[in-house]
Order: structure tokens, then C-alpha cells, then sequence
């Protein structure tokens, strides 16, 4: 069985309406991908650090599924409808723990 991954954002949005375009584009787009919304908060109760109070998960059905969703050239298109609004920082995750302790 394949480990899912996930892509993991912390941020904050400047300009919500503005997000609007990104938000139309990207839904139908991880669809294809399989992608489903495990975590979309605007609000998120930080307790340590500063990235922001939006927190959201996705899950694809692998890692290369997650990696492949974000390098396509679509999707890279799509950052550009995000960035001037957003200030987001993305990782790509496997599950499980792989802190090796």
C-alpha cells in the first residue's frame, strides 16, 4: 500500500476577493488529481511560530501524485493567481513518521 501525501500550506490572505480566481481555478483542478480537502481553516488557533492563521491539507492518493499536481505547468499558471494575495508556504508531506527517532 502506497503512502498518501499531502500539501501542507500556512499562510494568511491579504486580499480575499482577490483569492477568488485561484479558488474557481484550483478546486476542479486537484479533482482530476484525486486531491481531497482534509483541513481548510482561515482561522487557525497558532500557539507557536507566525505562519498566519490559514491552515489547509490536502490529500493525494501518493507522494508522486502531490509532487506531480504541483510542478504541472498548470498549476504553476495557478500560483500566479495566488501569490499577490497570499503569503503562503507549501510543503509536500508523506504519511507516517518519518522523523526516524
Amino acid at each position: 500500500m502506497t503512502a498518501k501525501g499531502y500539501w501542507n500550506v500556512a499562510g494568511s490572505i491579504s486580499n480575499p476577493a482577490g483569492m477568488a480566481p485561484y479558488l474557481q481555478a484550483v478546486e476542479p483542478y486537484l479533482a482530476k488529481y484525486g486531491a481531497r480537502f482534509l483541513c481548510r481553516d482561515l482561522n487557525t488557533d497558532v500557539r507557536e511560530g507566525s505562519p498566519g492563521p490559514l491552515t489547509v491539507i490536502i490529500e493525494f492518493e501518493s507522494v508522486a501524485a502531490a509532487q506531480a499536481a504541483y510542478d504541472s505547468p498548470e498549476y504553476q499558471e495557478m500560483i500566479k493567481l495566488r501569490q499577490p494575495h497570499s503569503d503562503v508556504c507549501l510543503s509536500i508531506i508523506e504519511e507516517g513518521d518519518h522523523a526516524g527517532h
